[in-house]
């Protein structure tokens, strides 16, 4: 190659990356112009201003994502994604990113690309676990969510674990039906999980079957009812916040905490499972029938954006069920520090891969009024890209 055609090369190179950075400034300035036409110069009185602050999460994402897609192939700048707080159907799962195996081994290779992918030392999931005879694995894995769901065998009852990575806590969402409080619809947990397009999702307390316990929902506080329940609040880290039955008795302490501890959701069944790594079941308790024998399930936080679901209840050929103490004592010996009872017996339901992954007891599914349930945060037209 002469050394005039090394110049043109060069020149040809500089012309094409300074088109790239004249449109990735383009892709800025634009939506800050729109932004200032909007709202400067506009009067508004003091309870009504607006604030960029407002603007700044989803146009860091906007400009994020436009400069990563400008320099594909020349730097190295990843996608950020989350999910806005009023955004009530998620993204739809992509269907080349579920997987499932006919055993534990067989999840072995996504287990690694996940672990890689979210920097996780440790996770429940192992391919040596010897699962339920007969039962598969399944997952799901793109780069905002991992999800992957197993059943094992303990004291005869058949336990069903979905253990959940999430790169944004706005991915961990509640969702009551018609997304209404007291919504007189109720629907099963499998039809409200897809209505949202869950990735995993499992009933939660069933607050419209009774008139006990704190609710709270998209930040507002709904019903209070601090002195019967033990509270599970759930703050913008995605962190389960403990609350023992008590420790509140008026409203305005409550949504003082609320305010403090930056409260979206609440799950207001209980009791406090597991605490510190401490069983903190009770003798006695209001609701859940914890001395008798029923099917079970809780969530636990195992770390930042790292969750466990869990439900047990009979199969054939595994015909029991627990008391509360018993399921905990079980959930506990897998090292799990942080859980929290969610309503059981026919409730207790646990979706994932679009279909109901637990064997519900008494005849299948029933209607309820709320799901728990986590998405992913990559919009339909980045899949479809």
């Amino acid at each position: 190659m002469t050394e005039m055609d090394q110049s043109k090369r060069k020149q040809t190179l500089l012309s094409v990356l300074l088109w790239i950075v004249a449109l990735v400034m383009l892709g800025i300035c634009v939506p800050i112009l729109f932004w200032v036409c909007r709202n400067v110069g506009v009067s508004t009185p003091p309870t009504q201003e607006k604030s960029s602050a407002a603007l700044g999460p989803a146009y860091e994402m906007y400009v994020n994502n436009l400069t990563s897609s400008a320099l594909d192939g020349l730097l190295a700048v990843p996608k950020v994604y989350w999910l806005a707080e009023d955004v009530v159907i998620a993204p739809q799962p992509n269907q080349d990113c579920f997987g499932a195996a006919d055993s534990a081994a067989g999840a072995a290779e996504v287990l690694e690309e996940a672990k890689e992918q979210f920097g996780l030392e440790e996770t429940m999931f192992q391919p040596e676990l010897e699962l339920r005879p007969g039962s598969v694995v399944r997952w799901y894995l793109d780069d905002t969510i991992f999800s992957i769901s197993w059943k094992q065998v303990f004291r005869n009852a058949v336990f069903a674990f979905s253990e959940i990575k999430i790169a944004h806590p706005s991915q961990f969402r509640r969702y009551l039906a018609d997304n209404t409080f007291a919504s007189p619809i109720q629907y099963k947990p499998s039809e409200m999980a897809r209505t949202v397009n869950a990735v995993t999702a499992m009933s939660a307390d069933f607050y419209k079957y009774r008139f006990v316990g704190t609710v709270a929902y998209q930040r507002q506080l709904y019903r209070f009812d601090g002195r019967n329940l033990d509270t599970c609040f759930v703050d913008t880290n995605g962190d389960l916040l403990f609350v023992p039955m008590g420790s509140m008795v008026t409203e305005e302490e409550t949504l003082a905490y609320m305010e403090e501890h930056d409260v979206l959701f609440s799950l207001s069944f209980g009791p406090i499972m597991i605490e510190n790594g401490e069983i903190t079941v009770p003798w006695d308790y209001l609701l859940g029938q914890i001395n008798d024998f029923y099917p079970r399930a809780c969530i636990c936080q195992l770390g930042p954006c790292h969750y466990l679901l869990v439900t047990a209840n009979t199969e054939h050929g595994y015909p029991t069920v627990l008391s509360l103490r018993q399921f905990a004592e079980v959930v506990h010996s897998l090292g799990v520090r942080h859980a929290y009872t969610l309503d059981g017996g026919q409730t207790a339901s646990m979706f994932t891969a679009g279909e109901v992954f637990n064997s519900v007891d008494y005849g299948g599914e029933r209607t309820v009024s709320d799901i728990i349930y986590f998405a992913t945060a990559i919009p339909d037209s980045d899949f479809q890209n």
